[in-house]
């Protein structure tokens, strides 16, 4: 009876052994197939600048293939429905070329009297015939004809003239996280190897669904690099890739998830420097985003396109063209900002986005912070590259505010930049070295009685910046007391005042001199009476305000401070006489 019972006790622990086994092997497989699913789409455009570059330099911009034939001699605007093709593709995981038969499995006419050929690659046809139904091939013809094609042209201008044709194929790649799900290649726009000869995009079908939005915001995104090539072949990667991310927005597909969080993750990623990363993507797509949301819309991207001008310069070009006195430096500062706190309602809304990130957890207003300190004295250092940004959180300063600050920002085309910081809790001091013209630091208020952030944008370029509560050269000790803590908006525009201003001549230094002297006391009784606090604060505010503008416009605010000197020194001499 025993040797009965450990029989079956083995045969139970055997059948639980193979039933985990079994579990186990597939638990892998199906990590292993969500783990395929959840490949994320990328663009091969960019990973073809080198072959781009090398057939514009053997070619140049205008020796392009006749719009009205294609290299076997046929006119172009008949329907190819039917018609069976041998075609060049690029293999990015062999960095080679192949030839792929194809067949057309729809043709229909467009308002202009040419065609739109839809392709689908035999051996895929073969493979999944239901992929590739009349319904679905209908879709996408409708789609390009009646959103991609009208909205691109409005946002990036008309694309060149002559028949279109999307290449439904297996597009071959180096496996990964990633898949590339669709391209255009500009050799296909000469009479050169390895050349189609005829106006066309690649779309894959394998890893990516014909007719589902992920294929509709490939298909938008690469018929843009299309027109873009067409009138601008020489443009900087990072502009093109970031119209080409407006793209799929402005047709209505959505933000690209992955690649808005990728960014907001890392939010150091450079605006300029390409590096093939889904970070890129987010970067050069959320900057283009807000670009078009606050200069001009379809306007100013159409200008952009339209400019020779490439990347940054060509981006400086558009904004003049188009009436603004802005340049990209300008807008970055506001962007890297906008990307930290995302709020429409301060500073006239250049502070945020007009579109939602609802459903995205990491976007811009929540995105990754660098470093983050509560507890002092505390020391730090980092790098930042070109048209990057930092983010340094300080919390738990005792005062009214925390103070967050985004450091550095890096306008300069040169190498990567150092900074260093030291911070302490007892007299608030905050210092940041190697500030200079091309790398700075920008600031932003956020206090939990005042939950509106307040954004200081005008602090000096030195080689060290301090908003210590007490300073050798002028510590502010009145508008300190006044306004309760040394990080007030109204005590930085102050202190900047007297370091811009009063500190450059002897007389300034003179009267601060007095000032430190005398102040203490004074600060010392604000201090410790609300009521003369509220006084002195009404009593600073023409102060405040006149030192604000004559950072902001000097010339206008001269002339105005001028004749309130003259005003006074009149009312002041009639005084006397009477």
């Amino acid at each position: 009876m025993r040797g009965k019972k450990k029989l079956e006790s083995k045969k139970s622990l055997r059948f639980i052994v193979v039933i985990a086994s079994v579990f186990l092997l597939f638990i892998g497989s199906v990590d292993e197939l969500f783990a395929k699913s959840q490949r994320e789409p990328i663009s091969g455009t960019p990973m073809l600048r080198h072959q781009k570059s090398k057939v514009l330099r053997e070619y140049g911009t205008l020796s392009r293939i006749n719009a009205d034939k294609d290299q076997v001699g046929r006119i172009v605007g008949e329907n190819e429905a039917g018609l069976t093709k041998s075609f060049y593709a690029f293999n990015f995981g062999t960095n080679l070329y192949y030839s792929t038969s194809a067949t057309c499995r729809s043709s229909i006419a467009l308002s202009s009297g040419y065609y739109l050929h839809i392709y689908v690659e035999d051996d895929e046809f073969t493979r999944d015939q239901s992929r590739f139904s009349s319904s679905i091939l209908d879709g996408i013809s409708n789609e390009y004809k009646n959103v991609i094609l009208p909205t691109e042209t409005l946002y990036f201008g008309a694309p060149p003239t002559g028949d279109f044709t999307i290449l439904l194929l297996d597009i071959k790649d180096s496996g990964g996280d990633t898949y590339v799900s669709g391209y255009f290649d500009s050799r296909n726009e000469f009479t050169t190897t390895s050349s189609n000869q005829r106006h066309m995009i690649y779309m894959d079908s394998k890893d990516g669904t014909p007719g589902s939005t992920t294929f509709y915001g490939t298909l938008a995104h690469e018929f843009q690099h299309f027109i873009h090539f067409g009138k601008d072949p020489l443009e900087e990667t990072w502009v093109d890739e970031g119209l080409a991310g407006l793209a799929r927005f402005v047709c209505g597909y959505g933000h690209r998830e992955s690649h808005v969080i990728a960014f907001a993750q890392n939010p150091t990623t450079s605006l300029v420097v390409w590096a093939d990363e889904l970070a890129n993507y987010g970067a050069t797509y959320l900057f283009m985003l807000y670009l078009a949301e606050h200069y001009g819309g379809s306007t100013i991207t159409t200008d952009i396109v339209a400019n020779t001008g490439t990347g940054i310069a060509g981006i400086n070009s558009a904004l003049s063209q188009s009436g603004y006195g802005v340049t990209v430096n300008d807008i970055f500062k506001n962007w890297v900002i906008a990307n930290y706190l995302n709020n429409l309602s301060i500073s006239g809304g250049i502070y945020g986005y007009s579109d939602s990130f609802t459903g995205i957890l990491v976007a811009p207003g929540n995105i990754e912070i660098t470093n983050s300190h509560s507890t002092y004295p505390i020391s730090g250092n980092g790098s930042v590259d070109r048209y990057a940004a930092n983010y340094i959180k300080f919390t738990d300063l005792g005062g009214t505010y925390s103070i967050f600050i985004l450091v550095p920002y890096s306008l300069s085309e040169g190498n990567v930049q150092s900074y260093s910081y030291t911070g302490q809790l007892g007299s608030f001091m905050l210092s940041f070295n190697s500030i200079s013209g091309t790398l700075g630091i920008l600031g932003i208020q956020q206090g939990s009685s005042n939950p509106t952030p307040a954004v200081v944008t005008n602090l000096s370029e030195s080689n060290t910046i301090s908003t210590g509560e007490v300073s050798g050269s002028g510590g502010c000790f009145i508008a300190i007391a006044s306004y309760g803590s040394p990080l007030a908006q109204e005590v930085f525009i102050l202190r900047e005042f007297r370091d811009r201003y009063l500190l450059a001549n002897a007389a300034g230094r003179a009267l601060l001199s007095l000032y430190n002297i005398s102040s203490p006391p004074l600060a010392r009784f604000i201090s410790h009476h609300e009521r003369f606090k509220v006084l002195m604060r009404i009593a600073l505010y023409p102060a405040v305000g006149l030192s604000y503008a004559m950072m902001n416009h000097p010339q206008e605010t001269g002339l105005l401070s001028l004749g309130l000197i003259l005003l006074f020194g009149l009312l002041l001499v009639r005084r006397r006489r009477g």
